[in-house]
């Protein structure tokens, strides 16, 4: 069954320094969709507008997240989650840098929403937390893992896929775009508002 799906273009934008060296949609979105909601604060207790954002925001807070590239802690990771893009655009994602085909892992258990390509992310997934309160979009993929496929049970740490370029990642620079977003409709969870993950990483990049 066909699902429109309204998004707005998005990438990440200008070449990123590279860290020191370290011990199912028919029509796949963008590399960074742009929020149908404002995003607001972890912080923030208006929920007007948002039933259950707070309870959701809790639940992922109780849970942690795993940092999604094998070897990296979340003190590794620049915080360009507000950061401006093109001048005209924020980012509302996180780029976490790594060596060429390090793996990639679930940050959290639960289910494979969407494999696929795009433009502008390249080899991209999509995943969904066990309760299905949030999205998880992992972008600029060399490739994926072999034997994944939509609606896929997977766990924390287990390996998905692979740090590269694909997309419009700059090809001397590779690095995983990982977003969260807050599932409010789900036939349309990357339309739902985004969450800055980094306070969230509570479990270094280590694999089952």
């Amino acid at each position: 069954m066909a699902l429109p799906l309204l998004l707005a273009v998005v990438s990440c934008g200008p070449a990123l320094k590279p860290l020191p060296p370290m011990a199912p949609l028919p029509e796949p979105p963008s590399e960074s969709p742009s929020p149908g909601y404002a995003p607001a604060p972890v912080g923030d207790r208006n929920t007007a507008g948002e039933p259950g954002r707070e309870v959701a925001i809790e639940s992922l807070r109780e849970r942690g997240l795993l940092v999604p590239v094998k070897g990296i802690v979340a003190s590794q990771i620049p915080d360009s989650y507000d950061a401006a893009r093109d001048g005209a655009r924020v980012h509302y994602a996180l780029d976490i840098l790594a060596k060429r085909g390090t793996p990639v892992l679930a940050a959290d258990d639960g289910t494979i929403l969407h494999i696929g390509t795009n433009a502008l992310g390249g080899n991209v997934i999509w995943t969904a937390d066990p309760s299905r309160r949030f999205a998880f979009y992992y972008a600029h993929l060399d490739r994926c893992a072999k034997g994944l496929h939509d609606g896929q049970q997977i766990s924390r740490g287990d390996v998905i896929g692979y740090v590269g370029t694909s997309g419009n990642a700059p090809k001397d620079t590779p690095h995983l775009h990982f977003q969260v977003v807050r599932i409010v409709n789900g036939k349309r969870y990357s339309d739902g508002p985004p969450l800055n993950p980094l306070p969230f990483f509570t479990q270094a990049g280590i694999t089952r």
